[in-house]
């Protein structure tokens, strides 16, 4: 782990930290007298809560609230609607859940450190353990009700859930479990895969039939594991030092979406029949396959936008939990429908392609529902102190099968019966050219048409009305 952070290092001086499991601040506020600090999923009896605050001994008594997820607690604190006293009176003592700061208070371990004979401040330094009968979210909020001159303090919190020792847990919120071991497994499998993946291309390029939607794929493969990689490291310099990286975290995550665009594109491209049966698609596809892409790009840019920008910290929030998240599920559902109607008119005039297309069909679907399924569980069925791990599982799992099975399919060996792809790149090349060079219509009669492939190698490419009776053979070899 420790290479794992002198590799990262390199890279996360470049990146904004993220206040996270160690937080520190320095807070000013004349109006308020309550207000939000963190928040952490605690383990019962592992999770452990240390704080070193200062402030001006002018401005006690300051206090420390420690509120857990039940609806008679948190959410009620967090309403804007309450007073300052409203809130605090949600606490019990008993529960050890108010922490005054002051050197009155036994359990708070303050401290009154005198700067000069008329200023003084109070350090309070302290831990506590929490006690539940599950995995709990708990927020810290600092509050000083009577005082007219609102809060200022100086904090430091740490917040971690195993010992020092343990760096796979330590520093993980319980809602963060085996993220990493996951993503060093996926990231494993994914380079595997990557591999697998140039070496078919390099195969396929050998007999001329490495196709744009093939090369989409191999793209697609890539992302995904250099967005791997970096969300890896991310969550390694995490388990590291506690604090990480958001930049890097959102960098991972903008490599695997667009990733995830590049594989819609070529489902959607494949599904009409591109570089499988046609080598070009009609200018009305065409607008249609690029305005929706582009909604696709734009709801993806406004997800993260809106997550950095008007996410409120003091509500555990999944990533989809925005207008962005619902809106991408919209368009996930419209591409899949849009892939599933190009897929039935292609089976309807080349039947012969059942082999590749009806398995494809099968996983690419379970491949486009997937994402709503899950962003539809994740917001309404999942409880929030389990999301973040089983959502990173089940969104990782479900692109890795997705990947997979378009590899098995396409994988070009003799005894793949499904393998989608027969005319050469080579021929549709030189077609091109000569549809550049010279009009359409003047063409030979037994080129190659790029609107419609022949059904199989040996069909005569005939085009137009040939009175003379003679047919071309094209003189494909089979590999």
């Amino acid at each position: 782990m420790n290479r794992l952070a002198v590799g990262s290092a390199l890279i996360c001086f470049l990146f904004p930290p993220l206040p996270a499991k160690y937080v520190e601040g320095q807070l000013n506020d004349p109006v308020q007298r309550w207000t939000f600090l963190a928040r952490f999923c605690f383990l019962s009896m592992e999770g452990r809560f240390s704080y070193d605050v200062e402030y001006d001994i002018d401005y006690a008594v300051q206090k420390l609230l420690l509120y857990y997820d039940t609806p008679n607690q948190w959410p009620l604190a967090y309403d804007q609607t309450k007073s300052c006293e409203e809130r605090e009176s949600l606490l019990k003592i008993e529960n050890n859940q108010i922490i005054n700061l002051t050197s009155n208070s036994r359990s708070a371990e303050c401290q009154i450190i005198r700067l000069d004979p008329d200023k003084a401040k109070y350090r309070c330094v302290g831990n506590r353990t929490f006690r539940s009968s599950r995995e709990r979210w708990w927020f810290i909020a600092v509050s000083n009700c009577p005082s007219p001159r609102g809060l200022s303090l100086k904090y430091r919190f740490w917040m971690t859930n195993g010992p020092s020792e343990d760096i796979w847990f330590q520093h993980f919120s319980a809602d963060e479990f085996y993220i990493l071991h996951m993503l060093i497994g996926f990231l494993l499998v994914q380079v595997t895969l990557s591999v697998v993946a140039i070496l078919c291309g390099r195969e396929l390029k050998a007999r001329q039939l490495l196709h744009s939607t093939y090369k989409m794929f191999i793209t697609s493969v890539l992302l995904q594991a250099v967005g791997l990689f970096l969300l890896t490291v991310a969550y390694g310099k995490y388990a590291n030092d506690g604090v990480g990286s958001v930049g890097l975290k959102t960098l991972g995550r903008m490599f695997e979406a667009t990733s995830e665009i590049f594989y819609i594109l070529m489902l959607i491209l494949l599904g009409k029949g591109y570089t499988v049966t046609r080598a070009r698609l009609r200018s009305r596809s065409v607008v249609k396959v690029t305005v929706f892409m582009s909604l696709y790009c734009v709801t993806y840019i406004a997800l993260f936008t809106y997550e950095r920008q008007y996410f409120d910290p003091g509500k555990v929030l999944y990533v989809y939990e925005s207008p962005a998240g619902y809106g991408l599920l919209v368009l996930r559902f419209l591409g899949w429908m849009t892939f599933v109607y190009g897929l039935a008119f292609t089976l309807k005039h080349y039947p012969e392609k059942n082999g590749f297309y009806l398995p494809f069909f099968f996983f690419s679907s379970l491949w486009f529902v997937s994402g709503p399924i899950i962003i539809i569980l994740s917001n309404h069925l999942v409880d929030k102190w389990v999301r973040e791990t089983s959502m990173v599982g089940v969104e990782h799992s479900f692109a890795l099968l997705g990947f997979l099975a378009f590899l098995v399919l396409t994988r070009p060996n003799a005894a793949n019966s499904n393998f989608p792809y027969h005319v050469r790149t080579s021929q549709i090349g030189v077609m091109e050219q000569r549809i550049s060079s010279q009009s359409e219509d003047s063409l030979a009669p037994n080129h190659l048409d790029l609107d419609r492939f022949p059904h199989h190698l040996y069909e005569p490419t005939l085009r137009y009305n040939n009175p003379n009776g003679i047919y071309a053979i094209s003189n494909g070899t089979v590999h």
